[in-house]
């Protein structure tokens, strides 16, 4: 019988087809960069992991370029969700939408999605059980991906809390840095240093990352970039992985049009694998479907209004969740879900009607 690791290296080659990976950058937490001592030196040691993996939480990101019709790919994401929602490892899960990035989508939108995972062995659980199923190859035929797993090098990352006040933006970068000439990764990593330093100065939150090992066994993503290049090559490349928070789209702006920021971020652009890292300016955005006041299911989050006690738009986990009229005891009819409806000895109705007025 073929290890983990060997058959779920066939089943990500299989998959390979499907989708397309981009790079991934680094965090960073302080005006100064945080020196990988910050991660316990033992972080990688195999417990509750298997095959080299290593133990403990991890930060599953996947930056998704939507290269087909929107709401198809809201349809079969939403699915998908429902589905990963019934497993168990997941531990947070957050979704952002992308405002810009570098390169520029040219496609129906970027998503970004992260979960926090209570170890690797969780998520390879989670992929044999959904990856090959019909609703995820249809899913993942809408999008081109960028999957990488990071383990965070400050104490202070939260994804739970992570740019979700307000008008707050979060920067992600997915970088790629050069290796193969002498003095390549030092050039490099100082102008993320710089670069990073430069933003946090002007007051913004930055964050770094380590890589995980992928599936396939080196520090990346496991498939062709989403731009559809080739994956950065296994000697002479290395990934970096980097977040920034801001207060407000408009508070970033005015950072970037600092000069020492603009020719920092230059530096850094020049000094990294161009085809193969990315940048995003990114929204908070939700896995969840919108269920609108006249009972259709909207796939586009952003057309959501939630916060109407008891009648406008609603939250839910897949089209099949949102409320419907149903009718219980005493003659009540209320808008629940199939499920609470059933659960309560409701039954479904087509409308709650009006009660009727006396003469």
């Amino acid at each position: 019988m073929p290890s983990i690791r060997t058959g779920f290296s066939l089943l990500l080659v299989a998959a390979a087809s499907l989708i397309a990976v981009a790079p991934a950058w680094s965090q960073t937490t302080s005006a100064e960069s945080v020196p990988l001592s910050a991660l316990p030196e033992n972080w990688r040691d195999i417990k509750d992991g298997v095959d080299g993996y290593p133990a403990g939480p991890m930060l599953e990101i996947a930056l998704r370029r939507t290269h087909s019709e929107k709401l198809e790919m809201f349809k079969w994401r939403s699915e998908f969700i429902s589905m990963l929602s019934a497993q168990p490892g997941p531990l947070v899960e957050r979704e952002w939408h992308s405002i810009s990035g570098i390169p520029a989508n040219t496609g129906a939108g970027t998503w970004t999605g992260m979960t926090w995972w209570e170890n690797q062995q969780r998520w390879h659980d989670m992929a044999n059980m959904l990856f090959p199923s019909p609703v995820t190859s249809n899913w993942l035929q809408t999008i081109y991906m960028t999957l990488i797993f990071v383990k965070p090098m400050d104490d202070r990352f939260d994804l739970r809390t992570l740019a979700q006040s307000g008008e707050e933006v979060l920067e992600l970068g997915l970088l790629v840095f050069p290796t193969s000439e002498p003095g390549n990764r030092d050039v490099a990593q100082s102008s993320a240093a710089d670069y990073l330093k430069a933003i946090a100065d002007e007051g913004a939150e930055t964050y770094r990352f380590d890589v995980y090992p992928n599936p396939m066994g080196f520090n990346g993503p496991y498939t062709t970039a989403y731009n559809q290049n080739g994956p950065p090559a296994m000697d002479g490349e290395e990934w970096y992985v980097y977040m920034a928070t801001y207060e407000s789209l408009d508070a970033r702006d005015g950072i970037h049009r600092k000069r020492a920021v603009r020719r920092s971020l230059d530096s850094l652009l020049d000094a990294v694998v161009a085809d193969n890292s990315d940048i995003q300016v990114m929204t908070r955005s939700t896995s969840k479907v919108c269920c609108k006041a006249n009972n259709m299911c909207a796939l586009d989050p952003n057309e959501c209004s939630v916060g109407v006690l008891g009648s406008g738009d609603t939250w839910a986990g897949n089209c099949n969740e949102c409320p419907r009229p149903c009718e219980t005891g005493y003659n009540v009819c209320s808008m629940l879900s199939p499920k609470t409806c059933s659960d309560v000895g409701g039954k479904p109705v087509d409308a709650c009607l009006a009660p009727a007025t006396s003469p």
